[in-house]
């Protein structure tokens, strides 16, 4: 608990993208497919050109490297269009950045789009590669330690003892 604290409190401490994903109304017009964050098409913003229905947004919150200094921008959106890709988003609009401020990082939000015209033949034949550390053990709260990690690597999130998708 201390080097935690001490970590805190440091400012060389890294600190990963923090990524949220909430579910809009409009209901998917098919199941979620993941796939590799290549195949997510990005638009800065404007609305994806080929028919879609918005289903859910994502807000990207700025890490910290090494050395104290905020993550790139370009490291910021390469992590969102990672988190569409393991929702199963076909299509990611940009639709605000804020820029980093003295006390808080910058923040990047997002549209995860589904297109609703014919499925492109890439996101059928190539499945997405799995992740690395994805399937480990992991700790769960109140089960033995044993070989398992005591924390998933990100993006991976600790479910029922194995490192998985955030997102079902």
């Amino acid at each position: 608990m201390l080097a935690g604290v001490a970590c805190a409190a440091a400012l060389g401490c890294a600190a990963p993208n923090r990524v949220t994903y909430l579910a809009a109304a409009s209901t998917p017009p098919r199941a979620f497919r993941r796939h590799a964050p290549e195949q997510v098409d990005v638009f800065l913003g404007a609305a994806p050109p080929r028919p879609h229905v918005d289903v859910g947004t994502f807000e990207t919150y700025q890490g910290r490297r090494a050395d104290g200094n905020p993550r790139p921008t370009d490291d910021v959106l390469w992590t969102l269009r990672l988190h569409a890709a393991l929702r199963g988003c076909d299509a990611l609009q940009i639709v605000g950045i804020d820029s980093r401020r003295r006390y808080h990082s910058g923040t990047l939000r997002g549209v995860c789009a589904l297109y609703t015209d014919a499925v492109p033949p890439i996101a059928v034949a190539s499945p997405a590669a799995r992740l690395s550390g994805e399937g480990d053990a992991c700790l769960t709260p109140g089960r033995p330690v044993g070989h398992a990690r005591l924390s998933c690597p990100d993006p991976l999130v600790c479910r029922d003892g194995i490192c998985a998708s955030p997102y079902p």
